[in-house]
């Protein structure tokens, strides 16, 4: 049977460029250990650490990873993407340009015999309450039109900063809400969800629950956690190539 990946929180361009390029290493040689016809891989949020996309222009410093997800595609391996906070304003790219499933940010599907729900996870935190009144903002689609006004040598260094002021601000922090992302999956789990999977916190964790499973994905820039499907059985695994 053929094998399904997980991964969120890789947020490329974010760190200086040595980390920048381990990142980029260690999430090649990845995606070419995946790269085999039949498998799938999950995208749950967060690819970026900054991605907006105007109606002809895309940032170019992800070509490499671009290229990477291509080369998958062609090999008949399915790539879905899910919005995170840092990439939620794709546009038709993805799927017209590369072919990749995107997906709400919500979503649910039923994979090898598992009803799975995705989330990537922003405003699940009880403490969340301002971040859920700037994502009404940021997302509102009268908003991103007037941003796009923008030209993209300013729009994009602009965003790309405030990006970086705001994982500054959390960085390394515990704000105590692991019960929040565990209770959020038990609800999943009553309304009848065998699987739930979130990223958002950077905390990798697989909590097996009865016959259910929650996975948080953890992330691409300390931990290079990933999940897998197979045979219907969801672990969590880290890579070390």
């Amino acid at each position: 049977m053929a094998k399904i990946f997980f991964i969120s929180d890789v947020h490329l361009g974010a760190g200086g460029e040595s980390v920048e390029q381990e990142k980029y290493g260690k999430l090649t040689s990845f995606l070419n250990y995946i790269n085999s016809p039949g498998n799938q891989l999950f995208i749950v949020g967060d690819l970026f650490d900054f991605w907006f996309e105007y109606k002809h222009v895309v940032p170019k410093h992800y070509f490499a990873i671009l290229f990477q997800i291509s080369k998958l595609i062609e090999n008949d391996v399915a790539v879905h993407f899910f919005p995170g906070n840092h990439d939620c304003w794709i546009r038709d790219f993805f799927p017209k340009q590369l072919g990749v499933f995107v997906h709400p940010e919500e979503y649910s599907m039923e994979l090898q015999s598992k009803r799975i729900y995705f989330f990537h996870g922003d405003g699940i935190s009880k403490k969340d309450t301002g971040y859920r009144i700037l994502k009404k903002i940021f997302r509102n689609p009268v908003n991103v039109f007037l941003y796009r006004l923008l030209h993209p040598d300013l729009g994009i260094p602009l965003a790309k900063f405030l990006a970086m002021g705001s994982r500054k601000h959390t960085a390394g922090k515990d704000f105590g809400d692991a019960d929040d992302y565990l209770n959020f999956a038990v609800s999943k789990f009553e309304q009848g969800f065998d699987c739930v999977i979130i990223g958002h916190s950077h905390k990798p964790l697989l909590k097996i629950i009865g016959s259910n499973t929650y996975i948080n994905l953890g992330d691409w820039i300390q931990n290079f956690s990933y999940g897998k499907l197979e045979n219907g059985n969801l672990t969590l695994h880290f890579w070390n190539a």
